[in-house]
């Protein structure tokens, strides 16, 4: 082992711990069901990711990772694309990028004996690939009102000003009224198009996928969550989490949703209602 791969190993270690086993990065592709049991959230991401990276935390069994690098932001959109396009080979691509990504976290995650739980909203639409990869993986559907997650993007400047942001974000292949789209309804369409998309994956796959609405985080539902995942962590420090708020927006330059004009509720109505109704929001 020369210096480079001793500083890398000594890295990998103070994220993983120490190792218990031995693998190669090539007998792990070749065999991935050998890492048991990973958990991966799926969602539009700001609702709730980081919140329940620092609540997993708390369990010793796992390590878990809110932005991990790569973050596969741009990898995110790339698959979209491709399962929008009906590529039959979106699967494959799919796992080799990832393998590509997280080799040494998969693979320490091995090596340590420990659960590898990833929060990262940017591996979405990677999710038939890492079910098809990880036959033992559990996924945790996580979503909230489509009127705050839509507040959250404005005061991000995502479609409009911040254009690192929006460079990462979704739009249809073949857009017909997307040119006309306010920034809010290219936002709403973004929350729309991904939680159906989960929704898709659901039906498929309906005994690996928890479902949790953070916009309703009742304790003995999330401490529920967490005994399904087998991440079990006491009642009293998910209480004293929930007081905690991560990842908060200091600065609002748009209102909160129940404070929109009623014109613009009613264009979220018309992209996010029927799926609103479904996990019961109210528009």
């Amino acid at each position: 082992m020369n210096i480079n791969e001793f500083i890398d190993h000594l890295y990998w270690i103070s994220k993983f711990g120490r190792p218990k086993r031995k693998i190669s990065s090539e007998s792990l592709f070749s065999n991935p069901e050998r890492l048991e049991n990973p958990i991966f959230f799926l969602s539009t991401g700001r609702c709730g990711t980081e919140w329940f990276t620092h609540l997993i935390k708390k369990n010793s069994e796992s390590v878990v990772f809110h932005n991990p690098a790569p973050n596969f932001s741009v990898q995110n959109k790339f698959m979209y694309n491709l399962i929008s396009g009906s590529n039959e080979n979106a699967n494959a691509i799919g796992k080799q990028l990832l393998f590509a990504g997280r080799e040494s976290y998969f693979k320490y995650a091995y090596k340590a004996k420990k659960r590898y739980v990833e929060t990262n909203n940017h591996i979405t639409f990677f999710a038939n690939s890492l079910a098809e990869t990880f036959p033992s993986a559990k996924f945790v559907h996580l979503y909230r009102h489509p009127g705050d997650f839509v507040t959250s993007g404005l005061n991000r400047g995502w479609f409009g000003h911040n254009e690192d942001a929006t460079e990462k974000l979704i739009s249809p292949l073949n857009p017909t009224d997307w040119k006309n789209y306010s920034e809010l309804e290219k936002i709403a369409w973004v929350w729309n198009e991904t939680n159906e998309f989960i929704e898709t994956f659901k039906s498929k796959n309906p005994n690996r996928v928890q479902t949790f609405d953070f916009s309703r985080r009742d304790p003995i539902k999330l401490q529920e969550l967490l005994n399904n995942l087998d991440l079990p962590i006491p009642i009293g420090f998910i209480q004293k989490s929930l007081k905690m708020k991560r990842n908060v927006q200091k600065k609002l330059r748009h209102p909160r949703y129940r404070e929109w004009e009623e014109s613009d509720k009613k264009k979220l109505q018309i992209i996010c209602g029927k799926l609103s109704e479904k996990y019961e929001f109210q528009l």
